[in-house]
């Protein structure tokens, strides 16, 4: 079922963040090439031409550059991440990402900026989402190197300044359009895939008329380490949180407020509060006591390593001294051996 998730991060050289990392991150490449499997699709697109490399064929000189000559307290990149529909084919998938990606990056006045997205999927089709980023750096088309590119900007000659570095994307009067904008075509291209009854909505619950209390989204990171058992402090409280939540809304429909979930028998929602605390508080003393096994387990594991090391070494040393003695012993033998009368002389060599 097609889920409402879209959240925005800013990248910048102040916070120590890197645009090179982030796009090998979610493309999949350098560092991150050992999971290239997660990304089944990514493409950049406006980027500039740089007479010594080409961004247009390869991103990943943009963001490097970026790194490298950007100002130390410049943003580097703004970044998208959103949930795919999963109703969606991974063709559709990527011609509304690459759509989706081309209408942000345009400015009001027709502008275009630098972008890169990628498409992360699993085999189980279970979270399909897109990473996009996005430079604030306008591509005017005038000719530019690297190192001028990320120059402050020359109004009165521009080409010998860096490109312009627009402030539209800044605050709630860019963000929530942009919200909107991503439910809008992702419904449009549910309904011209046959899913019409599918629909996303990017509003609150409360701005929706909804008396229910929204849940929280698990990422996958936290759900893949309380699966494998690892502490995970957000996953609890997430799951606590929803639980909360659950609970609160089907007293409020048995009830029959309808109108405010919070008004609605407190005392049994205090009862799952304190339900939930203790059995997080059991789960984290679990985890104490799993944490200090698998601390112990690594203190065994290195005592027979140290262990074997030294056996190997005491083997080592008596090898040696065998073969000492056993090299004494032949040379004593070969010392005392007397010639016999019938032994052929050897001839001398030659000069």
């Amino acid at each position: 079922m097609a889920i409402y998730h879209l959240t925005a991060k800013i990248g910048s050289n102040a916070d120590g963040k890197s645009a090179a990392l982030k796009c090998a991150y979610i493309t999949r490449t350098g560092d991150y090439s050992k999971k290239s499997g997660d990304c089944a699709y990514s493409a950049s697109g406006n980027m500039p031409k740089w007479p010594k490399v080409n961004p247009q064929k390869d991103p990943s000189h943009y963001w490097k550059a970026a790194d490298t000559y950007e100002r130390d307290n410049g943003r580097l990149y703004r970044e998208l991440e959103f949930a795919l529909p999963r109703e969606l084919s991974l063709e559709q998938q990527k011609e509304l990402a690459h759509a989706f990606s081309e209408k942000v990056s345009t400015l009001k006045d027709g502008a275009k900026l630098p972008f890169t997205f990628a498409i992360h999927t699993d085999k189980a089709n279970h979270n399909p989402h897109c990473h996009l980023m996005i430079s604030e750096r306008i591509n005017d088309g005038i000719p530019r190197n690297a190192s001028t590119w990320f120059k402050r900007t020359n109004m009165k000659e521009p080409k010998k300044g860096g490109a312009v570095k627009t402030q539209e994307l800044n605050g709630k009067q860019w963000l929530e359009p942009v919200r909107e904008l991503w439910a809008t075509m992702a419904n449009d291209a549910l309904k011209m895939a046959g899913h019409a009854g599918v629909q996303i909505d990017h509003r609150s619950n409360t701005a929706r008329g909804i008396a229910e209390a929204p849940s929280a989204h698990l990422g996958r990171a936290s759900m893949q380490m309380m699966r494998r058992g690892v502490y995970s402090q957000r996953g609890p409280e997430i799951l606590a949180q929803n639980i909360h939540s659950k609970t609160a809304n089907r007293v409020s429909k048995l009830t029959g407020s309808g109108i405010n979930f919070r008004a609605a028998n407190m005392k049994v929602v205090t009862t799952a509060k304190e339900i939930m605390n203790a059995i997080l508080h059991d789960l984290s003393r679990a985890w104490a006591i799993q944490r200090e096994v698998a601390a112990r387990e690594r203190e065994l594991i290195q005592m027979l390593h140290d262990m074997e090391a030294k056996a190997f070494e005491a083997r080592m040393v008596t090898l040696r001294d065998l073969d000492r003695q056993l090299h004494h012993i032949t040379t004593v033998e070969h010392s005392h051996r007397r010639r016999s009368p019938f032994e052929i002389p050897r001839t001398p060599k030659p000069p």
